[in-house]
C-alpha cells in the first residue's frame, strides 16, 4: 500500500479534520513498544490537537494502544497484529500458528544486532527478527493510512513525515534496525525520523500543567523493557539542552512479569505451567493480561488487608489437580509462602502484597542505585523535577517506591516526583510533536567519540612503529582516530565540525569510528567500531599531493550526516550515521 489510502474497516471513524493545505504536511508518529504500541498524529496547520487511534479492540475498554503482538499463519504469513493477534491464538486449533509478543526486547539484549538476528515465539522457536519487526510495523503504517484516510481528504503518503520512536540508550546497530524495518514495512526513507523516547516525553509534558521554564529534571521512561533515562534543562528560548548523555538499563515491566511467571511455578510447580503452556497457552496468556492490569494498580503496604487476587484459569487447576493427585487449595498452601498465598473459591488467588512487592524489588532496586548515581554528577546534583512516564511509570507502587527512594522523607529537599497526565502515551504525543519542532531539542550530550581512520606523520615513537607505512616517500602512521567530537561532550544540534585532509591515491576511502573512549588514539583500540564507509573518486588531472578533501560531521535532530567534499572537484559524497 504505497500511494493508494484502504478504506478503513474501524467500527468507529475518527473526527473529519479539515483538509490540509498544500503547504502543510501530517506528522504521524509510531510508539513501538515492548508490551504496547500505538500511532498518534496532527495536522502541522493544527499542532497541538493530536489524534490518537482509541479504538483497539481491546475488549470493553477502548485502548490508545495494543499489544505488540504478531501472529503468522501455519504458512508463516502475517495473519493480525494486536489484540486480534492474541484473540485468533487462543480460538485456533490447528498446530503451526506462531505468536510473537515481547520481542523488542531483543535489541537491547543483543550483545550484536544485525540482518540475522532472531526473535523466539511464544513456544520458545526461533524466527528471524527482521521480518516480524517488518511485519508489526508494516500493519501500523496502514492502520494509521486508514485513519487519515477518513480522517481528512486529499492526501498522499508523501505529505506525511513519518517518526518512529527508540530508546534512548540503544545501541547504533539496534536504531539501523529500527529504521530499515521501517523501510521494508514501505515508510520512505527520507520522510522517516527516529525519536528518542525520554526526549520525546519531554517535549509532551512542556505544557500549562507542567511549568518547566529555567527548570533542570529528569525524565523517567519507565516501559515494558527498559528504564530510558535523560535530564534537561529548559532555556529562555523555549528549546531544550541535554545535561547528560542518555542512560538506563533492562528495567521495564515485563521484569515484574517474570518474577510472577516463577512464582507461578512455585506454587502450582513447573510441570503444571509447562503443561498449561503445551495445552492452555490462551488461558496463559489470559493470567498474563489479568496480571498487567493489577500489576498497574498494586499500591503496595496500602493493599495490605486484600493484597492482589488474581484468576486462576479452570485449565490450570485440572492441571494442577490431577499432577499433585491433590486439591488445588491444599497443593496452594503446602507452597513455601504459606498462609500468605491462599485461593478463594474454585477460580481466585489471594497473593499477600508482601510477596508482591517482592516481584518489584530487583528491577526498582537497580534502577533507584542508577538514579542516585546520576544525581552524584555535578551537573545534575541540582536536579529538584523528576517526570515519571511509560506504561510501567503508571503503576502507583512504582512511583510510590521513586518517590520515597529519591525525596525520602525530608520536604527540604525540594524534589518532585510529577507523574503527568497521559504519563503511558507521552512518549507516543510527544514523538509528534518533536516531530512538528524537531528544533526544540537544542543540544545532546554525545553517548560516545566520533570520527574518522586516517594517517598521520610518524613522530619517531616505537610504540607507533608497527602502524607505520611509506606513501609518496613519507612516513606516515596508519589506522590514527582522527577525533570531530568527543564522548560527554555537549554538541547543538545545528553543529558542524570539519576538518581538512589531503587524499594519497586517486580513490579515497574514508571509514567513521566511534568509540567509548574520550581520547582513543588508533581505531584498533579497545572499544572502537567502524560506523560506516565513505568513498570519493578524485580528480585525475589534478596532481595528488595538490588536492584536498573537506570532511564534515552535520548534527541534525537524532542522525548525524558525515560529507566528505572534494575541495577541487566539487564532487561529494555523504553518509547517515544512527546513532545520537
Amino acid at each position: 500500500m504505497d500511494s493508494k489510502f484502504i478504506k478503513s474497516l474501524s467500527r468507529i471513524p475518527p473526527p473529519k479534520l479539515p483538509k490540509p493545505p498544500k503547504s502543510s504536511f501530517i506528522v504521524a508518529a509510531i510508539d513501538f513498544g515492548t508490551t504496547y504500541s500505538g500511532y498518534a498524529f496532527s495536522l502541522k496547520s493544527s499542532p497541538d490537537q493530536i489524534h490518537a487511534n482509541a479504538i483497539w479492540n481491546g475488549g470493553s475498554t477502548p485502548t490508545l494502544k495494543a499489544p505488540t503482538c504478531v501472529l503468522l499463519d501455519p504458512k508463516g504469513s502475517f495473519h493480525s497484529f494486536g489484540y486480534e493477534a492474541e484473540q485468533h491464538y487462543q480460538e485456533v486449533t490447528t498446530e503451526g500458528w506462531r505468536l510473537f509478543r515481547r520481542f523488542k526486547m531483543v535489541l537491547h539484549t543483543s550483545k550484536k544486532v544485525s540482518s540475522d538476528s532472531t526473535v523466539n515465539d511464544v513456544n520458545g522457536q526461533a524466527h528471524p527478527a527482521l521480518p516480524v519487526f517488518t511485519m508489526a510495523i508494516r500493519y501500523l503504517r496502514e492502520h494509521l493510512l486508514k485513519a487519515l484516510n477518513l480522517a481528512t481528504t486529499g492526501i498522499v503518503e508523501s505529505d506525511i513525515r513519518y517518526i518512529l520512536t527508540v530508546p534512548a540508550i540503544w545501541d547504533v546497530g539496534a536504531k539501523q534496525f529500527m529504521r530499515e524495518a521501517a523501510t521494508k514495512a514501505g515508510i520512505p526513507d527520507a520522510e522517516l525520523r527516529l525519536a528518542l523516547e525520554p526526549e520525546a516525553a519531554a517535549v509532551w509534558c512542556d505544557g500549562p500543567d507542567i511549568d518547566l521554564t529555567g527548570k533542570k529534571f529528569m525524565v523517567i521512561d519507565l516501559g515494558g523493557g527498559t528504564a530510558d533515562i535523560s535530564t534537561h534543562e529548559k532555556l529562555p528560548s523555549g528549546n531544550f539542552r541535554n545535561l547528560h548523555k542518555p542512560s538506563g538499563g533492562p528495567w521495564g515491566g515485563i521484569y515484574v512479569d517474570e518474577c510472577y511467571e516463577k512464582f507461578l511455578s512455585e506454587v502450582f510447580g513447573e510441570m503444571a505451567m509447562k503443561k498449561m503452556k503445551e495445552t492452555a497457552s490462551s488461558d496463559l496468556l489470559d493470567m498474563l493480561a489479568d496480571f498487567e492490569t493489577k500489576k498497574r494498580s498494586f499500591r503496595g503496604p496500602e493493599d495490605s488487608e486484600r493484597g492482589m487476587v488474581l484468576r486462576i484459569p479452570a485449565a490450570l487447576a485440572t492441571i494442577c489437580s490431577e499432577l499433585s493427585n491433590v486439591p488445588l487449595s491444599q497443593k496452594v498452601s503446602a507452597s513455601r509462602f504459606g498462609t500468605k498465598v491462599k485461593t478463594r473459591a474454585a477460580d481466585k488467588l489471594s497473593v499477600d502484597s508482601s510477596v508482591v512487592e517482592t516481584w518489584f524489588q530487583e528491577p526498582l532496586r537497580k534502577l533507584l542505585g542508577h538514579l542516585h548515581e546520576l544525581l552524584r554528577d555535578a551537573k545534575m546534583h541540582d536536579i529538584k523535577l523528576f517526570l515519571l512516564v511509560g506504561g510501567f511509570g503508571e503503576s502507583k507502587y512504582v512511583k510510590n517506591v521513586l518517590e520515597k527512594g529519591l525525596i525520602g522523607y525530608d520536604v527540604k529537599t525540594g524534589r518532585r516526583l510529577v507523574v503527568p497526565v497521559d504519563a503511558g502515551i507521552a512518549v507516543l504525543k510527544g514523538a509528534v510533536k518533536y516531530g512538528q519542532r524537531p528544533e526544540k531539542i537544542e543540544s545532546r550530550v554525545m553517548p560516545d567519540t566520533y570520527g574518522v581512520e586516517m594517517l598521520r606523520q610518524y613522530d619517531g615513537n616505537k610504540k607507533h612503529r608497527d602502524k607505520m607505512v611509506i606513501s609518496h616517500g613519507k612516513r606516515l602512521v596508519n589506522k590514527c582516530f582522527e577525533v570531530f567530537v568527543r564522548a560527554n561532550e555537549e554538541v547543538k544540534t545545528s553543529h558542524t565540525c570539519a576538518h581538512k585532509i589531503h587524499p594519497i591515491s586517486a580513490t579515497s576511502t574514508l571509514n567513521v569510528y566511534k568509540s567509548r573512549l574520550s581520547d582513543p588514539e588508533f581505531t584498533t583500540d579497545d572499544g572502537c567500531e567502524r560506523m560506516g564507509t565513505l568513498t570519493i573518486k578524485n580528480s585525475p588531472e589534478i596532481p595528488i599531493t595538490e588536492q584536498e578533501l573537506e570532511v564534515t560531521f552535520m548534527f541534525a535532530e537524532t542522525e548525524i550526516k558525515v560529507k566528505v567534499k572534494n575541495k577541487n572537484t566539487g564532487k561529494e559524497e555523504t553518509l547517515t550515521l544512527h546513532v545520537i
